[in-house]
């Protein structure tokens, strides 16, 4: 018997010395920079988007009518005042592609080239990606289109003057 109970005695001596070392492990302090990578990783990933339906555009020796859709995404941390208004990023899309002096560019070119101005000229953006779908034609009977997605490789400085803190959404 008393081997019984000193066996209960030790077993419950080393399962108590388990818990307490089992909580100290839990309450041991996180390391700073895990603290600064949990606060960044609950900042939101945000982003925005427009179409335009039955664009028009010369181009590939024929009138091709267009449906594009061109996407967003904003520098994580993004202050209320960095937002761009779409308007102009919108009018800066007609301008490149009314102004487009090759017209016997493939699509995919046109697009990356289009994607490259966007990002360049909105440091508020992270990245970019442009949809270009070309419908039917005559001499292309079939639809088709070019995805191209470019992403910033360094963070740009978002206070600069390119800006519009007014509305447009």
């Amino acid at each position: 018997m008393k081997i019984t109970f000193h066996c209960l005695l030790l077993a419950g001596f080393f399962l108590i010395c388990l818990e307490s070392f089992a909580l100290a492990q839990s309450t041991q302090s996180v390391k700073p920079g895990r603290h600064a990578k949990a606060r960044q990783a609950a900042l939101p990933t945000e982003g925005f988007y427009f179409l335009m339906h039955d664009y028009k555009l010369d181009h590939q020796g024929e009138v091709n009518t267009l449906n594009i859709k061109v996407s967003y995404e904003y520098n994580v941390g993004i202050a209320d005042n960095q937002y761009p208004d779409f308007i102009p990023i919108r009018k800066d899309v007609d301008k490149f592609l009314t102004e487009y002096p090759n017209e016997m560019t493939f699509w995919e070119i046109l697009n990356k080239q289009l994607t490259a101005l966007l990002l360049e000229k909105y440091p508020a953006l992270a990245a970019v990606t442009c949809e270009i779908q070309v419908t039917p034609s005559p001499k292309y009977p079939f639809t088709r289109g070019s995805v191209v997605t470019r992403h910033r490789t360094r963070l740009a400085n978002t206070a600069s003057g390119k800006q519009n803190s007014q509305g447009g959404k």
